[in-house]
């Protein structure tokens, strides 16, 4: 009876280990990274970045969802740029600032004020962060075309699944407690197909994102990408 009781400790302190190294890992390559471009680019420098980012991101949201009616979201395009060409700190602040944007507008534009709005921060943050752990080893992005599609590819899914669950919460509680379905017109559509279905609300809204959210995601993440890299040769001919 030792034994077993032994062994298991034994495998809860390697796996406690192994994730104490995992997250100084990260740490390490966050002060690195953000070391490295505190050296090369101006303070002044990545606050006009991220305001031009911050303004694309809106006129995204305006010309491809508000004039063409497509239905995606196109707001983090220039975000995924930012977490590229700056890194983790500056991505996350142009993503909370574009919500508190939207809140705003949205406050103008209805006369009052909705929170659940402004929760899809969540949403962009963990796409940041989700985009970021992925990206901080852009070095290897060059290794060729394939690894670069591939490490694109994998952005997309992870950051996709985030979007999908945090975004199908908010949804249900916005549902829920305001009666107040998806602004986009086919995610309302898929909910009320799911719940004709029997399915449950909360796994009603979380399934109707599937579809939008990882298509949004999926072009998002080469569009930002491609944004970066013509960033990167305009600024710095590279």
């Amino acid at each position: 009876m030792i034994r077993p009781a032994k062994k298991t400790r034994t495998g809860l302190c390697f796996c406690e280990a192994q994730f104490c190294f995992f997250m100084s890992d990260i740490l390490f390559d966050f002060c690195y990274i953000f070391h490295m471009f505190s050296n090369s680019i101006s303070f002044s420098k990545k606050i006009l970045i991220c305001l031009i980012a911050e303004i694309l991101n809106v006129l995204s949201v305006l010309f491809f969802y508000n004039t063409l009616h497509i239905p995606l979201f196109f707001d983090t395009i220039f975000t995924v740029a930012v977490v590229f060409y700056l890194g983790l700190v500056p991505a996350l602040f142009v993503s909370v600032g574009y919500n508190l944007i939207n809140s705003i507008a949205w406050y103008v534009k209805q006369g009052s004020f909705d929170p659940f709005v402004f929760l899809y921060a969540f949403c962009g943050i963990a796409i940041v962060i989700s985009t970021w752990f992925i990206a901080r080893r852009k070095d290897e992005f060059k290794i060729s075309l394939s690894i670069t599609i591939l490490y694109l590819l994998l952005i997309a899914l992870i950051s996709s699944f985030f979007s999908v669950v945090i975004g199908g919460v908010i949804d249900y509680f916005h549902l829920k407690y305001q009666n107040v379905p998806d602004m986009m017109n086919p995610i309302k559509n898929f909910i009320n197909a799911f719940l004709q279905l029997k399915f449950s609300m909360i796994s009603s809204c979380i399934v109707a994102q599937i579809p939008i959210s990882f298509t949004d995601r999926l072009i998002a993440t080469f569009a930002g990408y491609g944004v970066y890299k013509l960033t990167s040769i305009v600024l710095e001919g590279r």
